[in-house]
């Protein structure tokens, strides 16, 4: 006894007497969370542990901790051991006593010089308790070095029962978001652990018992497995959806409305902004109209410029047709209405099955003039009613106003959304379109992206002239989208300008991504566009529409002003004078010949 006590006190004085790599770590020494290298480390007051800690080296690498006061570990932390490192190279040389809390894993020899190590409750102790004093047990285990580090598998099964195609390696698998290979155990810390995988919202996902939900906790020894299960989801009948959007532009003189197009998708009868139901796959549908000879017609969207498009099943199309006026343009260019509109689910999604969602529709005038005559049209989800936004109660989307709508449903299934805004100003319509995807039966985010569109000037002088396009592309949704892309079908040439502040190629939550193109107008035009993303396994997609409104050519400057002319146009001022100039001279001639 007295040769151990012996080397037990020449054991402390070794360990007391290295020289200090570190001194004062953590603040009044408090070192919960922090991650150690090999090295002595030195305090001279007490040391608490109240968060797990971390000794990351190989399996001959040595910690040396002087400790002047006591050492205190929080009851069920841990000291964890990584890249190799072992227990009974740490050593813990403390001049107060040492206490291990209520179910604590700690980890190396701790030599105590007059004190009490006290081992609480069910506490957990690989290496060595030496203390000069008194050593207190309760329930614990003591081993001479660490267990056996834990082994974890993630395995992957794959069901294609409704038609699915994927393959387990569709399916990337993570352990603590680090990338493992299906089927292989990973070699891991004991402690926690949160099992993930790529989502797929075609699969529902189930997690065997070991780990529900993904969780799984580990101690030494352990061989677990954790098993993910993805089925394919049996859809609907094959169906897909398109939504016909009208838009009217009135700036030589016309005065129809949206209601004065009747809308067809082969032969079905649509309005202008709901969402229809077609059978899929179809390759074949055409969108036409009732059509009005004094107005222009132009497809976009997903349209060819015939009004044709193909239809595959879950996929939603949406069909923009312009109706421009034909006639003499009016001198002074109309300012056409600017309109934008953001919306959002909540929840985002429904993991557990149908259940109840609120769309938050947000309406803003991001042009110059006043909006009238607002309609809000939704295809599944009515009421949607005005919460606010209208602060003088005149019934006018006023320059600079948000106002905002609410609308709730139950879904039963995985549904798309879509919302079209339509306002009017000086004859002119303008619109917005939003969709919101909400998933049901599976724990998958749909994502969300959102497109505004301004021109540089809403109006142009006769001989047209350059207009440029600031497009910004924002996420109101919950999850990063990639592959995001920005599409215009007049103004070809958009070229992204700046946001993606971290440079991931990802549009965060928090960013704004900006675009510009710039083209040369000579009539009046509506161009469209278009932002997708990805996420999840999803795409979605946003649309914009801005109208430039060009003038007719200028009078002759004859020196009269071109106003107070008693109301009668210039178009009809100008032949009529030619007229009594023409006579005048006729008289002028008759009276020289008598």
């Amino acid at each position: 006894m007295s040769t151990a006590i012996s080397a037990m006190a020449a054991a402390y004085t070794d360990a007391t007497g290295r020289t200090a790599d570190a001194t004062g770590l953590g603040i009044a020494g408090d070192i919960g969370g922090l991650n150690f290298t090999p090295g002595v480390y030195k305090w001279s007051s007490n040391v608490t542990i109240p968060t797990d800690i971390t000794l990351t080296g190989g399996p001959t690498d040595v910690w040396i901790f002087q400790i002047s006061g006591t050492l205190d570990m929080s009851s069920a932390k841990i000291v964890h051991l990584s890249g190799g490192a072992v227990a009974e190279n740490v050593f813990w040389a403390v001049a107060g006593a040492t206490t291990i809390g209520t179910t604590a894993t700690f980890e190396g020899n701790i030599l105590e010089a007059g004190s009490v190590i006290a081992l609480q409750t069910g506490a957990t102790l690989h290496g060595r308790a030496l203390s000069q004093f008194a050593v207190t047990l309760d329930a614990n285990t003591v081993s001479k070095v660490a267990g056996v580090s834990p082994q974890l598998t993630v395995s992957k099964v794959v069901i294609n029962n409704n038609g699915g195609t994927k393959v387990a390696a569709d399916f990337p698998l993570f352990i603590d978001g680090s990338s493992v290979t299906n089927g292989v155990a990973s070699t891991t810390s004991i402690g926690s652990h949160v099992v993930t995988e790529t989502i797929d919202s075609r699969y529902s996902q189930t997690f065997s018992a070991s780990c529900p939900g993904g969780d799984i906790s580990l101690v030494y020894g352990d061989n677990k497995t954790c098993t993910i299960t993805n089925d394919d989801i049996a859809r609907s009948p094959k169906y897909g959806t398109i939504n016909v959007v009208k838009t009217v532009i009135n700036d030589n003189g016309g005065t129809k409305v949206v209601s004065d197009f009747p809308l067809f998708v082969n032969d079905t009868k649509v309005i202008s902004g709901e969402t229809n139901q077609f059978t899929a796959p179809v390759y074949g549908y055409t969108i036409t109209e009732t059509k009005n000879s004094n107005y222009t017609e132009t497809f976009s969207g997903d349209c060819d410029a015939t009004g044709h498009l193909n239809l595959n099943p879950g996929e939603s199309k949406t069909c923009i047709i312009t109706n421009d006026d034909i006639g003499t343009p009016a001198a002074i260019a109309a300012v056409p209405p600017l309109i934008d509109v953001v919306k959002v689910p909540s929840p985002l999604a429904l993991p557990k099955g149908p259940g109840p969602v609120t769309y938050t529709y947000t309406l803003k005038n991001i042009g110059t003039v006043p909006v009238t005559n607002v309609t809000m049209v939704g295809d599944t989800c009515r009421p949607i009613n005005l919460i606010s936004g209208d602060v003088n109660n005149d019934s006018k989307l006023d320059v600079n106003e948000t106002w905002v709508y609410r609308c709730s449903t139950v879904l039963n299934e995985t549904h798309t959304n879509t919302v079209v805004a339509t306002g009017w100003a000086n004859g002119l319509s303008a619109t917005d379109i939003a969709n919101a995807t909400v998933v049901v039966g599976a724990p998958v985010v749909a994502p969300l992206i959102h497109v505004t569109k301004v021109p540089s000037t809403l109006t142009l002088r006769a001989a047209g002239g350059m207009v440029t396009y600031t497009e910004k592309v924002t996420n109101p949704g919950g999850v990063a989208l990639s592959n995001v892309k920005l599409t215009d079908n007049r103004c070809a040439d958009t070229s992204y300008v700046s946001g993606d502040t971290n440079k991931d190629s990802k549009l965060g939550t928090d960013e704004t991504w900006v675009y510009s193109c710039t083209m040369e107008l000579t009539r009046t035009t509506t161009n469209i566009a278009i932002a997708s993303g990805e996420a999840n396994g999803l795409t979605v997609r946003d649309f914009a529409l801005a109208t430039v409104v060009v003038a007719s050519p200028a009078l002759p400057d004859t020196g009269v002003a071109p106003v107070d002319n008693g109301g009668v146009p210039w178009r009809i001022i100008f032949p009529v004078g030619i007229v009594v100039v023409l006579a005048g001279f006729y008289i002028a001639r008759r009276k020289h010949l008598i």
